[in-house]
């Protein structure tokens, strides 16, 4: 609920009520909480409302905060945008926030229709920005897993008439960097061996997207692999890419390929792994990996009229 106050925080005195035995503690100005507001529909496709997840630091002034926009995995199945939420919470705490993006599932539309999705929402977000506490000076793309494989090739297609909405012509947002955690990076590996689970498994899962299997609709499949669009763009932003190496779904290949494949682009990389992590869990999202997140963050910020 919103309140419309006459002074600012600055401006109100310290109340001077006293007790006796009254105790006090310090209040931390420097300390965020995390403020996670309803979820927005951002647009409305195959009968299906598509939403958008915001995390705010909360601060008693108004201000404006670099944005994440991050598309959440789910192999590629109807997302659960409110799963491990804190995983955020360190990096809202530092200043940043989050935009959970909700794409179609496989079920509901195949290939191309998730990163038509977050090209979407990216634009919902740059009309609406005045109505939210966001910097759009400053914004990042990430995703992790599936979410991985929609925001890379979003990525290596933005602002590009490559993997977009034919009816949508406004530009989107520009970017400070990106970051890819565990996400796929070749459909047509993962369905091709095995992992931490059966061939037949990573089969079943890597084809949902696509109506026929690989080997009856090779180009398909390559239209859905994040090296065929690595020299599309002329400039890339800076990069950062985590996995662990005990991941039970994804190779690590899949992000030390496309490590090998931006440094030959002689791109801005950073490639991070987690010893001993699984496809993210506890173990994965510790306190050193959101650190080295905040880092990259921090490290490509634009502070100029922030």
């Amino acid at each position: 609920m919103a309140f419309n106050f006459k002074y600012s925080y600055a401006e109100f005195p310290k109340w001077t009520d006293r007790a006796e035995g009254m105790e006090v503690i310090e209040g931390d100005y420097d300390y965020l909480r995390v403020n996670c507001p309803d979820a927005v529909t951002y647009r409305k496709k195959n009968g299906k409302s598509l939403h958008i997840r915001f995390l705010f630091p909360e601060n008693a002034d108004a201000l404006r905060y670099p944005l994440i926009i991050h598309v959440k995995g789910s192999a590629w199945m109807e997302q659960n945008l409110m799963g491990n939420f804190g995983d955020y919470y360190s990096i809202v705490r530092s200043g940043f926030a989050v935009a959970v993006i909700e794409y179609r599932d496989a079920f509901t539309a195949k290939f191309p229709a998730q990163i038509l999705d977050l090209k979407t929402a990216a634009r919902y977000i740059r009309q609406h920005a005045r109505e939210y506490p966001i910097d759009m000076n400053n914004v990042y793309l990430a995703g992790d897993s599936s979410g991985g494989h929609t925001a890379v090739l979003g990525f290596l297609t933005w602002n590009m008439p490559v993997l977009d909405n034919q009816d949508e012509t406004e530009e989107l947002p520009a970017l400070r960097g990106f970051l890819d955690f565990y996400g796929v990076t070749d459909i047509r590996d993962l369905s091709s061996r095995e992992t931490g689970m059966s061939l037949e498994d990573n089969r079943y899962i890597s084809t949902r997207l696509f109506e026929k299997p690989a080997d009856e609709n090779p180009e398909e499949y390559e239209r859905s692999s994040a090296f065929t669009y690595i020299n599309l763009r002329d400039t890339l932003e800076p990069v950062l890419i985590v996995h662990g190496n005990k991941d039970r779904l994804v190779p690590l290949s899949h992000s030390v390929d496309l490590y090998k494949a931006l440094k030959g682009r002689n791109a801005e990389a950073y490639l991070v792994m987690v010893n001993n992590a699984d496809h993210g869990h506890s173990f994965f999202w510790n306190e050193a990996v959101k650190k080295r997140v905040i880092s990259f963050l921090k490290q490509n910020l634009h502070v100029e009229n922030r």
